[in-house]
């Protein structure tokens, strides 16, 4: 796109700043994986591999978290809402390791809850030749998809796609 994302404006707000406030209504502890900004009461986690994708994100929140489950989204998602993040990050069942949102079919892994049991097979996604977020879902034995709505999981890649948002947001 040819600028950070995180950063757009949006009704006043950066997406990121949009974000970490939908995050905060519903998690204690709100962790930015890259990047240079950390709104207050957030965390920045030094992702721990340059230009490797989101999977160093993911790989850098384990590593933050402590032993808990990750909830990770992407900081193009900027209509992100408690809704989604509520059907989303509930307690994995016994048996489950992640919970992932599918949009119209397609799974979403850069919304989606995983357990503390993956840290490996993030580490491994990071040390393999593929290292997209569908990579790493291809390599987790046991996941849930769930159905949501499409308004909140809109990613804003392109300049036309920022420039749609703004003229329907007003």
């Amino acid at each position: 796109m040819g600028a950070d994302k995180a950063g757009l404006m949006l009704d006043g707000e950066t997406f990121l700043d949009r974000i970490v406030g939908t995050l905060r209504s519903s998690f204690d502890t709100v962790l930015i994986c890259g990047g240079d900004h950390t709104p207050d009461g957030t965390t920045l986690v030094r992702d721990p591999s340059d230009g490797s994708g989101p999977i160093t994100g993911v790989v850098g929140a384990f590593s933050a978290a402590a032993g808990r489950d990750v909830f990770v989204t992407a900081a193009d998602t900027p209509m992100l809402d408690a809704g989604v993040i509520d059907q989303v990050a509930q307690p994995l069942l016994s048996g489950t390791q992640a919970r992932i949102a599918r949009v119209t079919g397609r799974p979403q892994p850069l919304c989606g809850l995983y357990g503390r049991s993956l840290v490996l097979y993030a580490l491994a996604t990071l040390d393999s030749a593929d290292r997209s977020m569908m990579a790493f879902l291809r390599t987790i034995p046991h996941f849930t998809l769930v159905d949501v709505d499409e308004g909140p999981l809109r990613n804003i890649n392109t300049p036309e796609d920022y420039e749609a948002l703004i003229a329907e947001i007003g």
